[in-house]
């Protein structure tokens, strides 16, 4: 599958949110605008289907969506962590699922990947989406 990217135009950094109010209204609407505090701001984005977003403080976000419906499905993260925190995902439906015998796991992760394990029975699954967090 192939890797889409969002183009980001600028990344504006404002050191308080009064000088962001002064100059919102110019920021263009593929731009994005940060506020650094005293906490994390964003370094590196992926905007993507599959991607990430990068904070200072090396928390990282990473998502994406897989189309496969296959038991022991491998996802690859964007980015590899240092210290993974959690894995979650969710089934994607093409159909009524309500009342279902249906289930969705992670099966084992590592800093690089994790295993998705999906029971479908003939519910109309089309593959399912997926979040982590960890820190880079």
């Amino acid at each position: 599958m192939a890797q889409s990217t969002t183009n980001l135009g600028k990344i504006h950094v404002f050191p308080s949110e009064s000088l962001y109010n002064q100059f919102k209204d110019i920021i263009a609407s593929n731009d994005l605008a940060l506020l650094k505090d005293d906490g994390a701001y964003i370094v590196a984005a992926l905007l993507g289907q599959n991607g990430y977003v990068k904070f200072s403080n090396g928390l990282i976000l990473q998502w994406g969506s897989s189309d496969v419906v296959n038991r022991d499905t491998t996802v690859t993260f964007p980015v590899a962590f240092s210290i993974l925190y959690s894995v979650v995902g969710a089934p994607k439906s093409s159909s009524n699922l309500s009342g279902s015998n249906s289930n969705f796991g992670i099966k084992s992760q590592n800093n690089r990947s994790f295993i998705a394990n999906m029971y479908d029975n003939g519910n109309g699954y089309a593959g399912f989406n997926w979040c982590a967090f960890g820190k880079v």
